[in-house]
């Protein structure tokens, strides 16, 4: 009773800040910073820009690079979060003046503390409430001289304003995902360089306009927490590369750009080579790591992408058909590597890497089965939040952002001896550093934005904002090629109906206008198992906590809410996005597994791999304990695991019911294969060809044959009339 009072006050303290917010927030306080990120139609593509240029991939490059990680130099502070979320054409000059000098190269900073980047300026237990000042001098190598530089961010949370040597680049919203900037004019090449960062992170609950905007059951985790880094290319490059993955085919559109420069004809080579993954080269981010030694293309294309002009951006599309390919799955990880190539002047330029796979995730036409690769699929799961879990200290979650492939592994070797096949990655996107190990090792990922707890109010502030709207884009944009991600969650325990069912309805066509290779969902309450506002995604997902937060007991409860959620949507694969206990006492271990067997044993007669199946999937909530900013507590206990890494009895259970077969990517060494064909489009052309000569041979034969016939009636003799 303790925790589901505590439950029924978490969710009442959201829904009354929901209510009382828009009573103390004045209309000059409400955030007015628009979106960074736009689509344009150019030639036919609709091609993502942001802050000036198309936005680029954030993947790992073979390329002229500088790591901006280490050691910054970091000074906290009270800021103005009005004047943070304010228009910049109106605040900027605010902002520099509140700035006394510290967005200038030459500011002596040298008393400042420092903090490690990638990381956090405010990890646990005390939450800090300020924002912070981020400065670091680099040295820039000579030879970058007359090379177009662009500045990447992982994510920095929350609103950050960026400077380059004192030349302002622009800003940036949203917590968990990717922007960059073109730092050409800049850059001080074969000179110490000076970045400095402004970052605000207003606290949750204090304010309705950002994303997510209410009290969390995770901690809010401030700075730059995912890695910064420099890209040095020529003018002429190419910006991304994205893999439309089909099971006999895979549809490529490479994005290219010119930074100045005079208009030049552009040619864009694509080859598709093998891949393995295997001990060695699992944690290396570079895509040509896994390139088998003496691999040639699987099949190549060289593609005309016309007359690209001063600051022209342009897209070309191939199309590869691959007969016998290696398909993937969590138990078959198989990847593939693209190269592309760009060629100006009939010189080649630039190279860009990704790596991708070839799947399919749909829903079945004839019941509401999951089909992955055309077979039907059901999958036991676990939600991690992306913190730092091991080594524990005192026995606590050593908390942080995760930062190294190390601090994956560590997670994903208990969720491998838990037997899951499936993760979901928090309440916002993913890690990228746990997305390239599920795609190598083989688990499936459920990522989602971090529209959590929202109410018919915040939903509408939000969506006016288009905050939700650039936060799935930049997700969609740098997960394009992650084969491991199959679903894509818009929304978390919310209320509201048709004002959910709204904003859900535009993110679904948003998420299918830009990637459309994922299926969407959101995680609804399962006490209202008959919530009808999932109508316009592909998955119907709920929380199913009974015998936990809400009645009747787990079996039963289930079992109900399972039936009554099928009858509302028939066509729907289910999805129990969560379920789970705390244990935060020895004494409590026994009541936390008996919760997952009743639960999970519950949902088995209607798992898709059973006849008339229907539940796609079950996440147990979680695999760890981690730290959280909900009232009253300060560490959640709901993992199967404790801290130091020992599986608690809801853990060993687990490993019981579960049926595992994923994560064993690099024990399998698979090196993918395939024949290379020529494209559908070329074939269809040469068979309209054959079809339209021969339409010309008959009808050239009919017509000889009409005219012969004509010919001979003439030379035939008329016979005598007989009176």
């Amino acid at each position: 009773m303790r925790r589901a009072r505590r439950f029924a006050g978490f969710v009442l303290v959201n829904v009354v800040l929901g209510l009382a917010l828009p009573a103390c927030v004045s209309p000059e306080a409400a955030a007015e910073l628009a979106p960074t990120l736009s689509l344009k139609s150019i030639g036919g593509s609709r091609i993502a820009f942001q802050n000036g240029i198309p936005v680029p991939t954030f993947s790992f490059q073979p390329r002229r690079r500088l790591e901006l990680g280490g050691r910054w130099r970091i000074q906290t502070t009270a800021m103005d979060h009005d004047l943070s979320l304010a228009v910049r054409s109106q605040s900027l000059n605010q902002i520099i003046a509140d700035a006394a000098g510290r967005d200038k190269a030459f500011f002596d900073d040298t008393r400042w503390a420092t903090v490690q980047v990638p990381g956090s300026y405010d990890p646990p237990p005390s939450a800090s409430g300020n924002g912070a000042w981020y400065r670091k001098d680099f040295d820039v190598p000579s030879e970058w001289q007359n090379q177009t530089v662009t500045l990447k961010f992982g994510a920095a949370n929350y609103v950050a304003d960026v400077w380059l040597n004192g030349h302002y680049l622009g800003y940036h919203e949203g917590g968990s995902t990717p922007f960059a900037f073109d730092a050409t004019d800049a850059i001080g090449a074969g000179d110490i360089n000076t970045i400095a960062v402004r970052i605000d992170n207003p606290p949750w609950g204090t304010r309705q306009d950002i994303v997510p905007w209410g009290l969390t059951d995770w901690w809010n985790y401030g700075g730059l927490t995912q890695p910064v880094w420099l890209e040095a290319t020529p003018a002429v490059y190419a910006v991304r590369a994205d893999v439309v993955p089909h099971l006999d085919s895979a549809d490529i559109a490479v994005t290219v750009h010119q930074r100045g420069g005079a208009a030049a004809p552009v040619q864009i080579g694509i080859d598709i080579l093998p891949a393995t993954v295997d001990p060695s080269n699992l944690t290396n981010p570079d895509p040509l790591s896994l390139i088998p030694p003496g691999a040639v293309p699987i099949a190549s294309q060289r593609v005309d992408a016309g007359q690209l002009g001063r600051d022209g951006t342009s897209q070309v599309h191939a199309r590869f058909s691959l007969t016998a390919a290696d398909l993937w799955s969590p138990q078959s990880p198989a990847l593939y590597v693209l190269e592309v190539a760009v060629f100006w002047q009939e010189r080649r330029v630039d190279q860009l890497f990704e790596t991708f796979g070839l799947r399919r995730i749909a829903v079945d036409a004839r019941s509401p089965r999951l089909l992955l690769n055309g077979n039907p699929v059901q999958y036991a799961g676990v939600a991690l939040h992306d913190e730092r879990v091991y080594p524990a200290s005192n026995g606590q979650p050593r908390g942080g952002p995760v930062v190294t492939p190390d601090d994956i592994l560590l997670l994903l070797d208990k969720a491998n001896a838990t037997n899951v096949q499936l993760i979901r990655a928090d309440h916002h996107p993913a890690n990228p550093l746990l997305l390239m190990l599920a795609d190598r090792l083989g688990y499936a990922i459920w990522e989602e934005i971090p529209l959590y707890h929202y109410t018919p109010a915040t939903f509408g502030i939000a969506m006016d904002r288009g905050i939700p709207q650039q936060m799935l884009s930049e997700m969609d944009l740098r997960d394009m090629n992650h084969p491991s991600v199959l679903f894509h969650g818009l929304a978390n325990e919310s209320a509201g109906g048709s004002e959910r069912e709204q904003a859900l309805a535009s993110l679904h066509n948003l998420d299918r206008a830009i990637d459309g290779t994922r299926l969407t969902g959101q995680a609804a309450y399962g006490n209202q198992p008959d919530d009808q506002t999932s109508r316009p995604l592909d998955l119907a997902g709920f929380t199913t906590y009974y015998g936990v937060f809400y009645g009747p007991d787990a079996g039963a409860g289930t079992v109900h809410a399972l039936q009554v959620a099928h009858a509302t949507f028939p066509k729907k694969p289910i999805i129990i996005l969560e379920f789970g206990r705390w244990s935060d006492s020895v004494g409590e271990q026994e009541e936390q597994r008996r919760i997952l067997a009743d639960t999970y044993q519950a949902v088995a007669p209607y798992l898709d791999d059973t006849p008339n199946g229907f539940v796609g999937a079950t996440v147990w909530w979680t695999l760890d304990d981690y730290w959280t900013q909900r009232p009253g507590l300060k560490i959640e206990h709901f993992g199967l695991y404790t801290p130091n890494g020992d599986p608690r009895p809801a853990g060993l259970q687990a490993a019981e019911l579960f049926s595992g077969g994923a994560g064993q990517g690099a024990r399998q060494k698979i090196v993918s294969t395939a024949i290379g064909q020529p494209r559908p489009e070329a074939l269809q052309g040469l068979r309209f060809l054959a079809y339209l000569a021969y339409a010309l041979i008959v009808a050239l034969a009919i017509l000889t044959i009409i005219l012969l016939a004509l010919l001979l009636m003439r030379r035939r003799p008329r016979r005598a009339m007989v009176s």
